[in-house]
């Protein structure tokens, strides 16, 4: 019995001293893990409640935690490390982690305070090996503003954010994004965004992860009507009105090169989208030169590359109002379908640079069927371009919407059918075009707008032919001078006209 009890004892005391050793080392490795802990967020200048380190637990958390400097606010409600790799971290000061999770962070940004501080001083940069194996975010917010006392120009919210196994180590801070991963995801709920003085951007919600990005109930909405838009604008300018279900890159690929975004997606999906503008042209001109579409993407600060773009079932609607008690002009296109191929400002040197072709389908003035084709080369800086259309019958009633509110000229009769092809660059541009029309007169309208002025309405179908309404007409070498200050639709619209006036005379 001594024998056994002198074994029990000697069993005991060495658990107790095991005990105490474990206890003790996890407090000094506790110790030395919430001193290195608190040492480093009293550098990086970070405030907060309370700090828990747990040796045995394998775990750390820090509540409340603020961070304010060079126009950056962070503030979160708890910032959770499980999974330390402690052995590894006291030998090797490497860290290795198996989740960290960010709970209720509120980032905000002011760009004039970090514009100021630009050149302040930044701290030694030291050698750091950092694996994160799971990162989430819950109920995270951003907000982006001039200063603390403006609306923001950005603000998002994120339920939940999810980003797997990443890595941070000299390499990954010396690129654009510092830090490496595999995969995440992203979910918002809600996000606004200042266009300009004159339009805000909503969407209803956001899904992103390493292979693709999804806008759903996007929506541009002007912040004054039509009459008090004219007076918070120096020129003239398109007041936008959209509604746009999905927006939606398949394939999508984001990165930083050279200090340079980039962009890439293989399939681009646009549908179900209505969209209205309206323009004023009693407001002065704008007399800045317009650049046309293939120098706009040519010149964008990002590289894009977009394969193939499809469009499905839009909806726009253009008005434009020159004498108020005439009321405004409207064009419509309707059930608008388009596949677009080859949207890219990236390897414009190579010899193989592929050529954009667009092709659409639209109905017109609500009557119409109306195709499309159109292409550019987005590396040509001559900005050489063909597009080719035709339009079957449309009626007076369709050409009016447009011509005798905006033109002060009401049509009678209708087109049966008009084809067009135009080639050119941005100074000018030549072409063919046919049309068919039926009894096709003008009545030149007073100031009014109702009554006619007899005298102009002779004089136009004097001189408009209309001895040979039911022959194809075809009018060829159709020339034509842009207007620098005007768009590319403008400059479409002179082609076209021109070459109606030919048929017509």
């Amino acid at each position: 019995m001594k024998k056994k009890s002198k074994l029990s004892l000697s069993f005991i005391v060495v658990f107790v001293v095991l005990a105490v050793a474990v206890i003790l080392g996890n407090i000094f490795a506790e110790n030395k893990l919430k001193s290195a802990l608190e040492e480093n967020l009293s550098k990086s200048e970070i405030e907060y409640d309370k700090i828990n380190v747990s040796i045995l637990g394998q775990s750390a958390s820090l509540s409340n935690a603020i961070y304010k400097k060079n126009g950056l606010q962070f503030a979160t409600e708890e910032i959770k490390l499980d999974g330390i790799n402690i052995l590894e971290y006291l030998t090797n000061n490497n860290i290795e982690i198996s989740t960290l999770k960010i709970t209720k962070p509120e980032v905000i940004i002011y760009s004039e305070k970090q514009k100021e501080d630009k050149n302040s001083e930044n701290g030694d940069s030291k050698k750091i090996d950092l694996l994160i194996k799971s990162v989430e975010i819950l109920d995270g917010s951003f907000k982006m503003a001039k200063n603390d006392s403006v609306k923001e120009q950005l603000f998002a919210r994120f339920p939940k954010i999810d980003i797997d196994q990443v890595r941070v180590d000299e390499k990954s801070l010396a690129s654009g994004i510092p830090f490496k991963y595999e995969d995440f995801q992203i979910n918002s709920d809600s996000l606004f965004f200042k266009l300009n003085d004159q339009h805000d951007l909503y969407v209803g919600k956001m899904e992103m992860n390493s292979g693709s990005l999804k806008f759903n109930e996007i929506s541009i909405r002007p912040l004054y009507d039509k009459q008090v838009f004219q007076r918070h604008i120096p020129y003239e300018k398109d007041r936008f009105e959209l509604d746009l279900r999905e927006l939606a890159f398949e394939r999508f690929n984001w990165d930083f090169k050279n200090d340079s975004l980039s962009l890439e997606s293989n399939i681009t999906r646009i549908a179900n989208g209505d969209i209205k503008i309206y323009r004023d042209k009693q407001v002065k001109e704008d007399t800045r030169q317009k650049p046309m579409y293939s120098k706009m993407i040519r010149e964008l600060p990002f590289k894009l590359k977009l394969d193939t773009l499809k469009v499905e079932n839009l909806a726009i609607q253009y008005e434009e109002l020159v004498k108020p008690k005439r009321g405004p002009g409207k064009v419509t296109f309707k059930n608008l379908n388009a596949s677009i191929y080859n949207i890219s400002n990236v390897g414009m040197d190579s010899e193989d640079f592929p050529r954009t072709d667009i092709d659409v389908q639209a109905q017109f003035q609500g009557e119409a069927k109306l195709n499309v084709n159109w292409n550019f080369d987005i590396s040509n800086k001559a900005d050489a371009f063909a597009i080719s259309g035709q339009m079957d019958r449309i009626s007076s009633a369709g050409i009016n919407l447009f011509m005798e509110p905006a033109l002060n000229v009401k049509a009678e009769g209708g087109i049966r059918d008009m084809r067009f092809n135009f080639t050119g660059n941005n100074i000018n541009s030549t072409g063919n075009m046919k049309l068919v029309y039926n009894d096709f007169k003008v009545e030149v309208l007073r100031e009014d707008g109702e009554e006619k002025n007899k005298f102009l309405s002779a004089l136009a179908n004097l001189i408009v032919n209309n001895n040979a309404t039911s022959e194809e007409k075809e009018q060829k070498n159709i020339k034509t001078k842009r207007t620098q200050t005007k768009s590319f639709w403008n400059y479409l619209w002179k082609n076209i006209r021109n070459g109606a006036l030919k048929s017509f005379l």
